[in-house]
């Protein structure tokens, strides 16, 4: 449990000495008031409690402040405000949620993975090129905020911690090939140059450090820069599905083909949205002679509402532009505070 300290509200008549401070001194007041109030912490934490008293500082989502020394400006109630993702409530190969309320979508006898896994309507109707793909979470809330703070605000140092749940999610996995090389989805040079680094490839490296110690029993390889991008491409914001596809047919290429023919490959991103750049990636890898790709990223964005695709089961009508137009609204309102996205 964090603690933290209230400072109650002074009456005119007795203003206190903090009422009379300066902004700038203030926090550093309440920061040493709160070494004061926590003596357990103090003994516990000795540095924490110098480093919050002399450096005082606010969490970057919640404004409150840090009672830990951290490379990671983010609070421990945030931190644990990520809830992850019920895996028997998503397609067992794209990871689309499958019901919201307790309402859940008609799924035919075939509509089913090799391995008795429901699969959602799009799966049912085409299976993507990638073996599976999994996620940590939605992407919405504070894993949403922390995703943006990453790559648009450039905190790089949100990768680790990121990286340690991704982790987790792949780790549980025990349908997984003994042998996996890693690869990154590649950023366009222009746009990494512009950024600083490659929010995707920071996560990766964060994931398989974890990833390692979690399942000894896998043989990872990385191959970070194995694949790249050739060409820039537009905003995938928004852009209706379709776009996407069309957008990102021939973006990617395997430089180096030495790391990824006759290999199980392990695709790492940050948002899974659409899936058009997961499966671009992938054919891409196929392509080059991979023997199969897994797909992993820390968000998942849930587009529809599981009314929304049995109305398109039972009519076995497509996307109708009012709803593209309408998902590439919503994505667009997303996006708008924090930038483009990849």
């Amino acid at each position: 449990m964090v603690g933290r300290c209230v400072f109650p509200r002074q009456s005119p008549r007795s203003p206190d000495r903090a009422s009379t401070l300066p902004p700038s001194e203030m926090a550093a007041w309440r920061a040493v008031a709160r070494v004061l109030r926590s003596p357990l912490d103090v003994l516990r934490s000795p540095i924490d409690a110098v480093s919050c008293a002399v450096f005082p500082s606010q969490c970057r989502l919640c404004n409150q402040p840090l009672l830990h020394l951290s490379t990671a400006p983010i609070c421990a109630v945030c931190w644990a405000d990520l809830p992850e993702q019920i895996p028997d409530n998503l397609c067992s190969l794209c990871g689309e949620r499958l019901s919201v309320g307790g309402l859940r979508f008609a799924t035919t006898a075939a509509a089913r993975s090799s391995d008795g896994g429901n699969l959602c309507h799009l799966c049912e109707r085409a299976r993507p090129p990638f073996q599976l793909a999994v996620a940590y979470g939605e992407y919405e809330g504070t894993l949403r905020a922390l995703i943006h703070l990453l790559k648009y605000e450039r905190i790089p140092t949100i990768a680790g911690p990121l990286g340690a749940l991704l982790a987790g999610t792949i780790a549980r996995r025990q349908d997984l090939p003994p042998s996996l090389t890693v690869v990154a989805v590649p950023l366009h040079g222009s746009k990494q140059r512009e950024r600083g680094f490659n929010q995707t490839a920071l996560l990766a490296e964060a994931t398989v450090r974890r990833l390692r110690r979690q399942r000894p029993d896998l043989e990872l390889h990385v191959a970070y820069e194995a694949m790249g991008r050739q060409r820039a491409t537009e905003t995938q914001a928004g852009l209706t599905p379709h776009q996407r596809r069309r957008n990102l047919r021939g973006a990617f290429f395997v430089r180096q083909p030495e790391k990824v023919a006759g290999r199980a490959m392990l695709l790492l991103d940050d948002i899974y949205t659409t899936g058009a750049t997961a499966r671009e990636c992938t054919r891409t890898l196929l392509g080059a002679g991979a023997l199969s790709v897994h797909v992993a990223t820390l968000a998942r964005s849930q587009r529809e509402g599981v009314a929304f695709w049995d109305a398109v089961a039972t009519t076995g009508s497509t996307l109708g532009s009012s709803s593209q137009e309408r998902m590439a609204a919503n994505e667009s309102m997303a996006v708008s505070s924090f930038g483009n996205r990849d």
